[in-house]
């Protein structure tokens, strides 16, 4: 069996050396559906969210629905494994295929029969905006792998495997060095023209946009701000959004929001009414009420949650 290792604060607050405690899973069921619980004592989130890998059996022992809080990269690397969206799915067993599921995404695992399978998931907070709007504007990704990328996010999860179970001052850049790879993988298998980003107005225009909203995120500026900011008319940086990233300026602004929340969560201290003004909420209720809009959790159960595995998910 492998246990989950969690962060307590001192090593957060720079206080001492990391200091990890091992828990066993425990469900916790909300209005959003069930979500692993770690014990109370609180928890210091890290950039990667949830790591599993290895052999699997979810012919035996299906992997229930489970609202997700993250963003999901889940490879079936050997055998076959299917993901159900509903009680009644009996969906087509799929080898060699790596999924990618946005946050609120409700779904679990099954297998075939008592064959078992092995698998790499990997759970970040948040993803590029290329992969983002790739996925947003697909549901999710159902991507079909050859031998070589299976060998490669494989090998990705036993070399992060390290950090993720004793974090250090490094931990952040490995983590991150894992999503670029992840996302890499994605977007070139999309097919994805790398030599067109940025090189027309419309994407410039936006991502300027978003550069300079990111850096005022305190004040929340109107999107007639932001356009005056980037020399456009508001309807036009409109047209361009929803051109170029298939969403409101609206929409795209409140996922900054809301990400630096996940920032400050995860990485400091700080009140929940101090991040909510960092993060141009008007009030502490409005921040814990759109967050749990977008994230399906409230702040505080994301700060101390790290998802950890039920017993379907766990190598024998």
């Amino acid at each position: 069996m492998r246990w989950n290792l969690l962060l307590t604060p001192r090593a957060a607050a720079g206080n001492g050396p990391t200091s990890l405690t091992r828990v066993s899973p425990d469900l916790l069921e909300t209005g959003n559906g069930s979500l692993y619980r770690a014990p109370g004592r609180r928890q210091i989130a890290i950039m990667l969210r949830y790591l599993g890998f290895g052999p699997r059996n979810f012919g035996r022992d299906p992997l229930k629905f489970i609202t997700r809080m993250n963003w999901e990269f889940f490879a079936i690397t050997r055998g076959r494994t299917a993901p159900i969206f509903r009680a009644q799915d009996r969906p087509g067993m799929v080898a060699t295929t790596l999924w990618v599921f946005p946050p609120g995404s409700s779904h679990g695992w099954a297998g075939e029969g008592l064959q078992r399978s092995e698998i790499a998931v990997f759970h970040f907070g948040s993803v590029p905006p290329e992969l983002e709007t790739a996925v947003r504007e697909r549901g999710h990704l159902v991507l079909t792998l050859d031998e070589a990328e299976c060998a490669q996010l494989a090998a990705l999860a036993r070399r992060i495997e390290p950090d993720y179970e004793s974090p250090n001052t490094t931990s952040a850049l490995v983590f991150q060095g894992a999503l670029i790879e992840l996302s890499l993988l994605v977007l070139r298998k999309l097919s994805i023209d790398r030599t067109k980003v940025g090189s027309d107005y419309p994407k410039d225009t936006v991502n300027a946009a978003v550069a300079w909203y990111s850096e005022r995120t305190r004040a929340n500026p109107s999107i007639t701000e932001v356009a005056r900011q980037v020399h456009v008319s508001a309807s036009t940086l409109r047209r361009f959004f929803r051109q170029v990233r298939h969403e409101s300026p609206v929409r795209a602004f409140a996922k900054i929001r809301l990400e630096t929340a996940m920032h400050l969560l995860a990485e400091t201290n700080l009140k929940l009414d101090t991040i909510a003004t960092e993060c141009g909420y008007s009030n502490t209720s409005d921040f814990c009420r759109s967050f749990k809009a977008g994230v399906k959790v409230t702040p505080s159960v994301w700060r101390r949650t790290i998802l950890t595995p039920p017993k379907a998910a766990r190598p024998e």
